[in-house]
C-alpha cells in the first residue's frame, strides 16, 4: 500500500496539484469522533501523508480531494448523516465518499442515492486519477 500511496503522490504533484500538509493522527481522530466513523486504514495513511488538496484545487478532470476540515464541513452541513464524502466533481454537482452503513466508496448525486464505484478508498483514488468513466 505504500508504493501506491507514493505513486498517487507523485502524479498530484507532477500535475502541479497544491497539496496541504500532513493531517496529525489526532486531527483524523478528532473527525472521526465527531462524525462517528472510523475510516479506513488505507485513507488514513494517504491522509498523513497530505491532507488533501487546498484551496479547492482539483485535478483536470476537475475532481478534488478534501482535507478533514470540509469532510467535516460537508457531513456537518448535509441533512445525510449516512455519507461522508471526501471528493466532488465540478464544485459539488455530485460527491464520492464513503456509507457509514455498508463497506466501499460510492458516488451520490442525491440524497440516499448511491453508486457504488469501487470496494476500497485506494481503488476508488485510483479511478478519479485515471479518470474511469466509473466516477462520471
Amino acid at each position: 500500500m505504500k508504493n501506491t500511496i507514493i505513486e498517487i503522490l507523485q502524479q498530484w504533484q507532477n500535475e502541479k496539484i497544491k497539496l496541504n500538509p500532513p493531517a496529525s493522527h489526532d486531527l483524523i481522530a478528532k473527525v472521526e469522533i465527531e462524525i462517528g466513523f472510523s475510516f479506513p486504514e488505507e485513507f488514513e495513511e494517504l491522509y498523513k501523508q497530505t491532507n488533501g488538496f487546498t484551496d479547492f484545487n482539483w485535478r483536470e478532470n476537475m475532481f478534488s480531494i478534501w482535507p478533514l476540515e470540509r469532510i467535516l464541513d460537508e457531513y456537518n452541513s448535509s441533512n445525510d448523516k449516512d455519507f461522508i464524502g471526501f471528493s466532488d466533481f465540478l464544485i459539488n454537482s455530485h460527491n464520492i465518499g464513503f456509507l457509514k452503513s455498508q463497506p466501499g466508496v460510492f458516488k451520490k448525486y442525491v440524497i440516499n442515492e448511491y453508486t457504488l464505484v469501487s470496494e476500497s478508498f485506494i481503488e476508488s483514488i485510483k479511478l478519479i486519477n485515471s479518470n474511469s468513466d466509473l466516477i462520471y
